[in-house]
């Protein structure tokens, strides 16, 4: 009797010390569920925040290269107005020459002989000049439309794209549109206030247009900023007391039109020979004479501006200051080349983007519900008393990630082809394509704005 009074004592320590063994190894495995999906969920968070952030720097980026395009564009339109003009000055001198020589024996034959060969040389390009001012009219129209799909399709695809990560990343999770208003004001924040599209009609809003005109008129080549120079000898020369210098100036220059109407592309070239004689007037001696013009031509985008109305002796490349006469013979002789319509509407950085370089956070929330987690709840194990998932309680009745990411702007430093000449920091632009994303904190205010959201849900 006291041998089986014994037994029964060591089953009931063994069935106690079982139960404590089930209840460590469903807290064990509860612990490594929970671990390991919220792990899951975080990452989840982070790609899809920085897919997000990816398709905002690749959305600017665009917009930065396509800027770039419009501007190369509008520099050829002035190359083909210029030349255009150049043309015209080189026919129009033939002619000058050979009404000036050519009744001298051999010499007016081949004069005559270059004059026929300019001309007709010059009536062969003017029309191809012609077209592709308005090929090039039709690509900045495109490269504009272009940069408006891209925005709208950023805009509007941007959070279909962050569920379809979601997706890809974990099935089980989900990217909830009444948890995420924040990442939803984010997303209309970066594509309609940090950046908008600006045309001459919002020039008053900012320097946005200005600053494209700037950047349009400092790329433009040698050839249509202004190229001047003096003829060397036999066509400059100082013999005392008289001199004469033949001197060459010309150049591209956008005018504006005002707020309502487009600009347009003016150029002249010119070349005139400074005729001069010492003579001494009134007890004063020095060099008097004046400019024979001998070629002139004058040739503008549109016929919405005139070359005789545009002032100033800086225009053209100073042809105005060097060969007056020759300059208003452009002017009054000149032609229209095609049917330019203007700097298009373009996408620049907006006052909340002005002098900064990086965007706001977008903060986004990924959560699963608490059924689609793999605990010892799910499971057809233990009793209610035994199961430490059964009274499980998460919040708002899901596990829930936070993620935030930015869209920041960085010129390299390291590759000599990218770094600024001047040693200069530059801030973020739409003009050169250094747009990054990468993942940042999350704010405490977004934090406190996802708990309210996620208990009211």
């Amino acid at each position: 009797m006291l041998k089986s009074r014994q037994g029964g004592q060591a089953m009931v320590l063994s069935l106690i010390l079982l139960g404590f063994t089930v209840m460590a190894m469903l807290f064990g495995f509860n612990a490594s569920q929970l671990n390991h999906e919220g792990t899951r969920l975080q990452n989840t968070a982070d790609n899809t925040v920085y897919s997000l952030a990816n398709i905002v720097a690749r959305d600017m980026n665009f917009k930065a290269y396509t800027n770039r395009a419009a501007v190369a564009n509008q520099v050829a339109v002035a190359q083909m107005v210029g030349l255009s003009a150049w043309f015209n000055m080189t026919d129009t001198f033939t002619d000058n020459a050979c009404t000036l020589l050519c009744w001298v024996p051999y010499l007016g034959q081949a004069i005559n002989a270059v004059a026929r060969v300019t001309n007709s040389i010059n009536q062969g390009a003017q029309p191809f000049f012609k077209a592709m001012v308005n090929v090039e009219n039709l690509l900045l129209k495109a490269i504009s439309t272009a940069q408006v799909a891209v925005n709208y399709a950023g805009l509007v695809g941007g959070i279909d794209t962050a569920m379809e990560v979601v997706k890809a990343n974990d099935p089980t999770a989900r990217l909830d549109l009444m948890q995420n208003p924040l990442a939803l004001e984010d997303v209309r924040h970066i594509w309609m206030d940090f950046q908008q599209r600006f045309s001459r009609d919002k020039s008053r809003d900012g320097t946005q247009y200005k600053d494209f005109l700037a950047v349009t008129s400092n790329s433009r080549d040698g050839f249509t900023k202004g190229t001047n120079y003096k003829l060397g000898f036999p066509w400059s020369l100082k013999s005392w007391p008289l001199r004469w210098a033949t001197k060459k100036a010309g150049g591209s220059d956008l005018i504006s039109n005002g707020d309502r109407e487009a600009e347009t592309w003016t150029s002249a070239h010119t070349l005139g020979i400074h005729l001069e004689r010492w003579s001494c007037k009134r007890f004063r001696c020095k060099w008097r004479g004046g400019e024979i013009p001998v070629g002139w031509g004058g040739t503008r985008s549109d016929d919405r501006k005139s070359l005789r109305n545009v002032s100033g002796n800086k225009v053209w490349g100073g042809s105005r200051g060097v060969n007056r006469s020759a300059t208003n013979l452009a002017a009054y002789n000149e032609e229209t080349r095609g049917n330019y319509d203007g700097v298009q509407p373009f996408y620049a950085l907006d006052k909340d983007g002005d002098s900064v370089s990086e965007t706001k956070n977008i903060a986004i929330v990924v959560s699963k519900p608490q059924n689609r987690i793999r605990t010892s709840a799910r499971l057809d194990v233990g009793h209610d008393n035994t199961d430490p998932a059964t009274n499980e309680e998460m919040y708002g009745d899901r596990m829930s990630a936070m993620a935030s990411a930015s869209v920041f702007y960085s010129r390299p430093q390291d590759l000599t082809a990218w770094r600024r000449k001047d040693g200069r920091s530059e801030y973020g632009n739409l003009y050169n394509p250094f747009w990054q994303p990468h993942l940042t904190d999350n704010s405490g205010a977004d934090r406190r704005w996802v708990y309210v959201l996620t208990a009211a849900l």
